[in-house]
């Protein structure tokens, strides 16, 4: 057996090199956000986006927008006159008669069966519902606009787990694989003293077994990063190849150490959608207001017919009319008085669900901020923990190559030493994932 002692230069020289390799195998690539982005990068920002663009919904936007242009036009047609062609035939069971006036003399008596066909005309002169309803019609169309930016904005969310779920598990693969080959390279030596007669076969046996684990992980964690990379596509509609290198924006969250006052932003679109609905209740109100108010209108008639506009006529004769009628409803018997309320009480369920909303997005920003900061601190113990277990696992492989440590000691310095890096590289992956769900649920978009 050799001496524990002191390594000598030479033993000391390859643990360095050791620790080094080991320490960049260990860092993800593009953690550091300091590197050129590589020409197939993909970055978070743009995923969000492309998202957004590719939703089946968002082209409800021109619809709504068609709707609510068509319908303005036909309160604009309402200006113009409304033209009505009747024609009638009846019997009258009695009609106006004239007695005798002169012994002797009879006057025709008007005809039991009358016959009309006529066109009317009618032209608005003054109605102040119509803009109202405008109004309404406006506001309807930016309270649908608002609500759609709204459901939208939850598929930024969506983009940020499934990237997020692809970074994690392409950094684990790559723990992982710097293991398995570390497994490969203590086979051979393992192999090599058993050969030898130096060791037991059991030695090897033991690597092996745990290299198949390890590949049994690999092969798991591969079926579930390429899930995530489908549902990543089948968000964006954007093909994301095998070469393709996600990657965030470091300078982008720079501003979370400011700590945004989520109190008094109002970035979220939920919050245009409660301005707009409020604006749409109040347009409602003052067309309400509007139907006491009169209504003046030019009509018009022209006919044929008999007995035409004289009651005593027997013959068909020709006739028109014109004039203005003013329409007006000064009693509604409460009616008016109770549409207003219920638009009051639609405005203050408007603000409860507003308040609501606030309030949910305050604690969430709370437990952000929070899981931001014990992650910041995390990663920085992380990093210390790791060049400990680096340098352990650097020390340990010497040994083993030295025969002095067994295979079961080796692969508990081996996991330890995964387990180190793992947990750093998940909890910077972690970090990013919160800044960005915070600056996403926030209602900032990542630039």
């Amino acid at each position: 057996m050799k001496s524990s002692s002191a390594p000598s230069t030479a033993l000391r020289q390859h643990m360095r090199r050791s620790i080094v390799l080991a320490t960049l195998c260990a860092i993800p690539a593009g953690a550091t956000g300091q590197q050129p982005a590589r020409r197939d990068t993909v970055f978070l920002d743009e995923l969000q986006r492309a998202a957004v663009a590719s939703d089946p919904r968002n082209a409800q936007s021109e619809f709504l927008t068609a709707q609510s242009s068509r319908r303005l036009a036909t309160l604009r047609n309402e200006r113009l006159p409304s033209l009505s062609i009747v024609g009638a035939a009846t019997y009258l069971s009695d009609v106006a008669g004239i007695g005798a006036i002169l012994p002797g003399a009879q006057i025709p008596a008007v005809k039991h069966d009358q016959y009309d066909t006529y066109v009317a005309a009618r032209a608005p002169l003054f109605d102040p519902t119509r803009s109202r309803r405008a109004a309404i019609e406006s506001a309807q169309d930016a309270e649908s606009q608002a609500r759609l930016r709204a459901t939208l904005w939850q598929q930024r969310l969506a983009v940020t787990d499934a990237f997020f779920g692809v970074l994690l598990r392409d950094s684990q693969l790559r723990s992982l694989d710097a293991v398995i080959d570390d497994i490969d390279a203590r086979m051979v030596v393992a192999q090599k003293r058993v050969a030898a007669g130096a060791a037991l076969r059991s030695e090897a046996l033991l690597l092996l077994a745990e290299r198949e684990r390890r590949r049994q992980s690999r092969v798991e964690l591969v079926i579930e990063r390429d899930a995530a990379r489908d549902v990543l596509m089948s968000l964006t509609g954007r093909p994301l190849g095998t070469s393709a290198v996600l990657a965030t924006r470091s300078e982008v969250y720079r501003a979370i150490s400011a700590r945004i006052d989520a109190d008094t932003l109002r970035a979220r679109p939920e919050f245009e959608q409660f301005a707009t609905t409020q604006a749409l209740i109040d347009a409602r109100r003052q067309s309400i207001a509007a139907l006491e108010l009169p209504r003046v209108s030019a009509v018009a008639r022209t006919g044929y017919g008999r007995p035409g506009l004289n009651p005593l006529g027997r013959a068909f004769d020709s006739y028109w009319i014109a004039g203005v009628q003013v329409e007006w409803a000064p009693w509604t018997w409460g009616r008016t008085q109770r549409d207003q309320e219920v638009q009051s009480l639609q405005s203050r369920v408007v603000a409860s669900e507003e308040a609501a909303f606030r309030s949910v997005l305050h604690r969430t920003t709370i437990t952000d901020r929070a899981r931001i900061s014990a992650l910041e601190r995390g990663v920085q113990t992380d990093d210390s923990v790791l060049v400990l277990r680096d340098r352990i696992l650097a020390e340990s492989r010497l040994r083993f190559d030295a025969g002095e440590m067994t295979a079961p000691e080796y692969i508990a310095r081996l996991t330890e030493q995964l387990t180190a890096a793992l947990d750093r590289d998940t909890r910077r992956l972690r970090l990013d994932e919160a800044r960005a769900r915070y600056l996403t649920t926030l209602g900032l978009e990542i630039r």
